[in-house]
C-alpha cells in the first residue's frame, strides 16, 4: 500500500500510478469508476496506456453525469474502442432531471485492475477526476495498494470492490440513454447562450474556441496540437484572407503562463475550414487540447493562451460571453467581454 500526491518534480500522478499499478499486475481486465469524463481525460489516458491497453484488457467503467459534467463525446469514445462497456451510475434518474441534478451524487475516484490467471489484483483511488487535470496536472493525492495475498485482498480490495461490483449491477447502460444526455445537454448549453446579452458595440477583451476533437498531427503517441476554425475565424488574430494559390493564411505569436513564447502558421483547409496550429501542449501545462475550451487574450502583436475544461470555462467565463456562434459540428466559439 502506497499513498502518493501529485508532485511536479518526480512526475507522480493519478495516472502515473494507475500505470504503475497496471505494469505491476499485469491485468486482463480493468474496472474504472469516476464521477465524470472528459475528451481531457480520455486522451491522457489513451496516450499513457498505449494503443494495445484496449485490445488486450476488457476495461469497465462507471461514469456519472451528475449536473451534466461528463461529456458525452468523450463517453462515446471510450464505448467505441474494443473489449469495453460503459454504465452511467443512475444514469436513467438523472438524464431526465432538470440540471441533471441526482438524487444521491456519484463522487468516486478510483481504477481497480486484475489479472484472472495470477490473482494478482490492485487498485488506485485518490482526489483525481477522469480528466486531464485531475488525471495528471491538479493537485491531487491518492492511495495504491497491490494485492498478492488472499489476505491482502480481503482487508484492502474486497471492501471497496464489492460496494463498485454492485453498483455497476444497477446502473444504465450508456446506450440507453447517451442520445437523450447528448440532447438535453446541448440544450441546456444553448438556453445558457440564448440568455446571455449580445453586445455588439462591447468592448471585446479576447475570444474563444472549443477544441473539440484534436487531430493526431504528430502520431498516435503524442497529443496533437492543430484544430480546425470556422472560415473566417483569422478575423480574430487580425488576419486576412490567404493569397491566390497559397494555403497559408499568416503567422500567431503565442504567449503561455508555461513555456516559451512560439510563433505557429495559421492555413486555409481543403475542407473550407482553417487549420489553427497551437503550441506543444505538453511544453505549456496543458497536456492536452482535446475537449477543452482554447481562450486567446490580444497583447499587442501576440496573444495569450489558456485552455480550460468547458466546466471550468463556464464557471469563469460563462457571465462574459458575446456573439456565440456554433459550427456544423455543433463546436462553439465567440468572444469575451
Amino acid at each position: 500500500m502506497t499513498g502518493f500526491a501529485h508532485n511536479l518534480a518526480s512526475g507522480t500522478t493519478t495516472l502515473s500510478e494507475i500505470t504503475r499499478v497496471r505494469v505491476a499486475v499485469s491485468p486482463d481486465t480493468f474496472f474504472g469508476c469516476f464521477a465524470y469524463a472528459t475528451q481531457s481525460g480520455f486522451r491522457a489516458f489513451e496516450l499513457s496506456a498505449g494503443k494495445n491497453f484496449w485490445a488486450e484488457t476488457k476495461s469497465r467503467w462507471l461514469f456519472g453525469i451528475d449536473y451534466g459534467r461528463t461529456d458525452p463525446r468523450a463517453l462515446r469514445e471510450i464505448a467505441g474502442r474494443a473489449n469495453t462497456e460503459v454504465r452511467i451510475f443512475d444514469g436513467r434518474f438523472v438524464v431526465d432531471r432538470a440540471g441533471f441534478i441526482p438524487r444521491r451524487d456519484y463522487h468516486p475516484k478510483i481504477a481497480m485492475m486484475e489479472n484472472t490467471t495470477s490473482n494478482l489484483q490492485g487498485l488506485v483511488l485518490g482526489s483525481g477526476n477522469f480528466s486531464y487535470n485531475g488525471l495528471r496536472r491538479s493537485v491531487e493525492a491518492g492511495s495504491s495498494i497491490i494485492a498478492t495475498t488472499k489476505n491482502d485482498f480481503h482487508e484492502h480490495i474486497k471492501p471497496v470492490r464489492s460496494v463498485f461490483e454492485a453498483l455497476w449491477g444497477n446502473a444504465c447502460p450508456l446506450e440507453a440513454i447517451v442520445k437523450d444526455y447528448e440532447t438535453r445537454l446541448a440544450d441546456l448549453i444553448n438556453s445558457r447562450d440564448t440568455k446571455r446579452s449580445v453586445k455588439e458595440n462591447g468592448q471585446i477583451k479576447s475570444f474563444w474556441i472549443e477544441a473539440g476533437y484534436v487531430t493526431k498531427n504528430r502520431g498516435p503517441e503524442k497529443p496533437g496540437n492543430q484544430i480546425f476554425a470556422p472560415n473566417g475565424f483569422r478575423r480574430f488574430f487580425g488576419l486576412k484572407k490567404s493569397k491566390a494559390g497559397s494555403t497559408r493564411i499568416g503567422e500567431i505569436t503565442f504567449e503561455t503562463e508555461t513555456g516559451p513564447r512560439v510563433t505557429k502558421n495559421y492555413r486555409e483547409n481543403d475542407n473550407g475550414m482553417e487549420k489553427l496550429t497551437l503550441p506543444m501542449p505538453e511544453d505549456h501545462g496543458f497536456g492536452v487540447y482535446d475537449g477543452k475550451v482554447l481562450v486567446f487574450e490580444p497583447k499587442g502583436e501576440r496573444f495569450l493562451l489558456t485552455a480550460l475544461e468547458l466546466g471550468d470555462f463556464e464557471l469563469v467565463c460563462g457571465h462574459r460571453l458575446a456573439n456565440v456562434q456554433k459550427m456544423t459540428g455543433g463546436r462553439r466559439f465567440g468572444e469575451l467581454i
